[in-house]
């Protein structure tokens, strides 16, 4: 089957990683950022109006050194071994990078995470139909519900950034459980 996985807070622990920078950006403490379950992904709305801002100043130098998750490779590793087709799709583009998909892979290459292909674009769904995708693996509920109106079972990989939304989906904390959601897809 052809599995397409996220990376930011999937296979990496981009949340916290990115906390620091918020903090520095928008002139709040760290302390408070994690108080109120704020990072890079779900900015308040006051924040959002320079989020293209904050992406300009940091992302094409940080991204490439966030952080996995420490079981993440060995998740990638276990479903490529069950004979699946990895496509990394990642909602990264030019308004965020200046060249997402080199960021992209330098990150992925220090992760050392396998994969078949890259691909960085706001439209997972589209990229899903485009790839034969059977399966998407994300921890945006939004993404893995347009997956799901195209007929893609998704797999909702927890962060701090979902864990109070409700969601209809397999929810998973780890790639072992991942794994194991993946064996019972049907």
């Amino acid at each position: 089957m052809n599995i397409a996985i996220d990376i930011d807070d999937t296979l990496t622990e981009s949340f916290d990683y990115f906390q620091p920078y918020v903090a520095e950006y928008f002139g709040a403490s760290v302390e408070e950022l994690r108080e109120r379950n704020i990072s890079y992904c779900n900015l308040p709305e006051p924040w959002k109006q320079d989020e293209l801002g904050f992406c300009k100043t940091y992302y094409d130098r940080i991204v490439a050194d966030t952080p996995f998750k420490a079981d993440a490779k060995w998740g990638v590793e276990q479903l490529k071994a069950m004979g699946h087709r990895i496509v990394i799709i990642t909602g990264r583009n030019t308004s965020f990078y200046t060249d997402p998909y080199k960021t992209t892979a330098e990150e992925l290459e220090k992760g050392k995470i396998p994969y078949d292909k890259l691909i960085c674009t706001l439209d997972k769904g589209k990229a899903c139909i485009e790839e034969g995708i059977g399966l998407l693996i994300d921890d945006l509920p939004g993404n893995c519900r347009a997956a799901a109106s195209m007929g893609i079972p998704a797999i909702l990989f927890e962060s701090k950034a979902n864990r109070d939304e409700e969601a209809e989906f397999p929810r998973v904390k780890t790639w072992a459980e991942a794994v194991e959601a993946v064996r019972n897809v049907k």
